[in-house]
This record gives structure tokens, C-alpha cells and sequence, in this order.
């Protein structure tokens, strides 16, 4: 390899410790503050380390505010503000570019955990069966751990499948034994019905009991469960359905009516305009209830 593609080789690392290397040694006393982080960087599989994670979160908010607040005073500037109003935008901005910036780094590790959770306990009764059947085929846990990871292509994605690949490396990179990388998984898991899959899984192995049997009954308690969450997904849909006519179609219908008959009478409210309320209502309230309303069934819907 030549030193111009060693180089090349280097800039994406580089880039990506810029932020580490800046903190430098300050970061060791901002640490405790966000130790909550690290477990959640665990389960969201972000393969990072946590005081670099905690670095992104220090440096990027601060690189946007910094960077904002003189964009701001310009623009407004160019717009013919007056100075002190062009402070307080730049001002304005940049506290609202830290806090968002920094509200995403910080709640998107638990976030992609969550979405990891739901989706590998959306697979669990049907990764159970699957892992049935090639016991029932004399597999040996290693052999198992292979055919999950198969799971997760570029075209599907599997979080049982990354889950897997995760407990071979551990296996074949770090020298684990398989219960051992079992239970490193089982800490690590954003699930706790898939760590208790694998606890029973290591039980198992270590008793020499019948696989079979185990990953049959586990499927069976799984579908189980997987139907009592879908008659009760069915009723948070119907509860949601009620909330968004109640709240989409009969709240806007009611307040445009009102303020209708009031703009006919004449007045206003609070010392604005039926019309300025009437705009607000139909071009800020209206669009944010619908918004949170998206937000809530991203919640509440599975991902696939």
C-alpha cells in the first residue's frame, strides 16, 4: 500500500477523533454527568467509545452555537435589522441550535436502544423456532450463533442477526468461549426477553439438557405474548384513531366556526384579531397537533 492511500486510510478516523482530541484531558470531569450514556451506547450497538460519544456531545453543540450566532448577526444585518435586534437573534439561534443539537446526541443512543428493543422482540418468537429447528438438526451453539447472523443482510435488517454476529466476534476475535459471549450478550441486549432467551439458552448448555425442547417451549410462550401485544396494539390504534378526529378534525372545525360568528359580531381576543388567531390556528396549531400526532404513532407502531 502506498503512503498517498495510508493517508487516505487515516482521514475518516482522524475526522471522527477531532472532537476527542480537542476536549482533551477537560472531558475526565464531564464524564459523571452523563454516565447514564453508557449503557445505552451498549444496547444502541453504536460501537463507539463512551468519552468519545461524551466528546461529540460537548463539541458539536458548541461548534453550532459559535458558528450560528455570527451567521445570524450577518443575516440580519444584510436585512437591514438594527444591531441590538441582530444580537439578540444571533443570540436566540444559537441557544436554540446548542439545545437541539444536543438534546439529539444525547437522547439518540436510548432512542436507537428503543427502536432495537422493539424490533428484536418483534423476531423473538420466530427466532425462537428458528433456533428449534436447527437444534433439532444437531447445530452446536456456535453453529446456531452462524445461521442467525445469515439473518441480518443489507437488504433485511435483523437486530437477532446483529445481536449473533456481535456474540462470534466475541468468540472468534476475543477468544470467549460461547456461554461466555452468551453472557456478555445478555448484559449488552436492549431486550430483556432476549436475555432471557439466552440465559435459558446457557442454562441449557451447560446442563446438557434437550435444546429442542427449550427453544419449542420458548416459541410457544413468545407467540404467546406476541398475540396479547397485538390485541393490545389494535386498542392504542383505536384509542389513537378517536384522538386524532377529536383533536384533527372536530377541534379545527369548532374554532374556525367560533371565530367565524365572533369575526361577524365584531371583536377580538386578547387584543388580536379574529383573522390573526384564525391564521395561527390553522397554520401553527393545527400543523404542530399534527405533527404530534406522527410522533406518537412512531412510538407506538412497530418499525417493520
Amino acid at each position: 500500500m502506498s503512503k498517498k492511500e495510508g493517508k487516505k486510510g487515516l482521514i475518516a478516523p482522524s475526522f471522527f477523533m477531532a472532537p476527542y482530541r480537542i476536549v482533551g484531558k477537560r472531558l475526565d470531569r464531564f464524564l459523571p454527568y452523563f454516565e447514564d450514556l453508557r449503557e445505552d451506547l451498549l444496547k444502541a450497538d453504536l460501537k463507539i467509545d463512551f468519552p468519545i460519544y461524551v466528546s461529540y456531545i460537548l463539541f458539536f453543540p458548541t461548534l453550532a452555537f459559535i458558528t450560528i450566532i455570527p451567521a445570524t448577526i450577518i443575516l440580519a444585518i444584510i436585512f437591514e435589522a438594527s444591531l441590538i435586534l441582530a444580537l439578540i437573534l444571533g443570540f436566540a439561534f444559537g441557544i436554540m441550535g446548542w439545545a437541539s443539537i444536543f438534546a439529539f446526541l444525547y437522547f439518540y443512543p436510548a432512542n436507537e436502544a428503543g427502536s432495537r428493543k422493539r424490533n428484536i422482540e418483534e423476531e423473538l418468537p420466530y427466532l425462537a423456532s428458528h433456533m428449534a429447528v436447527l437444534s433439532q438438526g444437531g447445530l452446536t451453539p456456535e453453529r446456531i450463533f452462524t445461521s442467525l447472523s445469515m439473518l441480518d443482510t443489507k437488504r433485511v435488517k435483523s437486530v437477532a442477526g446483529q445481536e449473533s454476529k456481535n456474540i462470534l466476534r466475541d468468540i472468534s476475535l476475543l477468544g470467549f468461549d460461547v456461554v461466555t459471549a452468551m453472557q456478555k450478550s445478555t448484559k449488552r441486549s436492549p431486550s430483556r426477553r432476549f436475555a432471557d432467551l439466552l440465559n435459558g439458552f446457557i442454562a441449557v448448555t451447560l446442563s446438557g439438557g434437550d435444546m429442542t425442547k427449550y427453544f419449542l417451549s420458548s416459541a410457544r410462550g413468545l407467540m404467546d405474548s406476541a398475540r396479547i401485544s397485538a390485541r393490545q396494539l389494535v386498542e392504542t390504534l383505536a384509542t389513537i384513531a378517536e384522538l386524532y378526529v377529536a383533536v384533527m378534525v372536530a377541534f379545527p372545525l369548532l374554532v374556525v366556526i367560533m371565530l367565524s360568528v365572533m369575526g361577524m359580531i365584531g371583536g377580538g381576543i386578547g387584543g388580536y384579531s379574529v383573522m390573526s388567531i384564525m391564521y395561527l390556528a390553522s397554520y401553527i396549531a393545527v400543523p404542530i397537533s399534527a405533527l404530534l400526532m406522527l410522533v406518537i404513532l412512531d412510538t407506538v407502531l412497530p418499525s417493520r
